[in-house]
């Protein structure tokens, strides 16, 4: 399973998502997944290395490739809207995390409009890892069953 990572990184970084994507890098790294834009988990990230057109290459491409997206979205950030929709609306699943006690600007983080967005609002940044984990099974159960049936 691939997963693409995503993360506010030249928008507005919410206070604890760093660490929360951090730890959802962990998790997925424990489960066994491949992360694609795993960049965005470097503390070091940042927005202006890269030409825009490498960066926007390197994001067509890891899309393209992905099962599912894990994305951190209590910032203010269209790139990772961009990414989390894109997604979607290819029928990919995608895990929306988010700091509970600084919600999103945007009510669909919390109440998306697609069955197959789940989010999730954590209080202790604990609760990532475990989240992250549960997604990924259910993922993997999913695909089971669709190539069984």
């Amino acid at each position: 399973m691939k997963v693409y990572l995503g993360r506010a990184v030249s928008g507005e970084l919410g206070p604890r998502s760093l660490e929360a994507i951090q730890l959802a890098h962990r998790a997925l790294k424990e489960y066994g997944a491949s992360i694609l834009a795993e960049r965005v988990a470097d503390p070091d990230y940042r927005p202006g290395f890269d030409r825009p057109e490498l960066i926007a290459e390197m994001m067509h491409r890891e899309l393209l490739e992905a099962d599912a997206g894990c994305m951190e979205m209590t910032g203010r950030s269209t790139g990772v809207g961009f990414e989390a929709g894109w997604l979607l609306g290819r029928g990919r699943p995608v895990l929306a995390l988010y700091d509970a006690d600084m919600p999103p600007a945007s009510a669909v983080v919390r109440f998306p409009p697609f069955d197959h967005c789940v989010p999730f609002g954590y209080h202790d940044l604990m609760e990532v890892g475990g989240a992250v984990t549960d997604f990924c099974r259910t993922i993997a159960a999913h695909a089971a069953y669709r190539a069984e049936g």
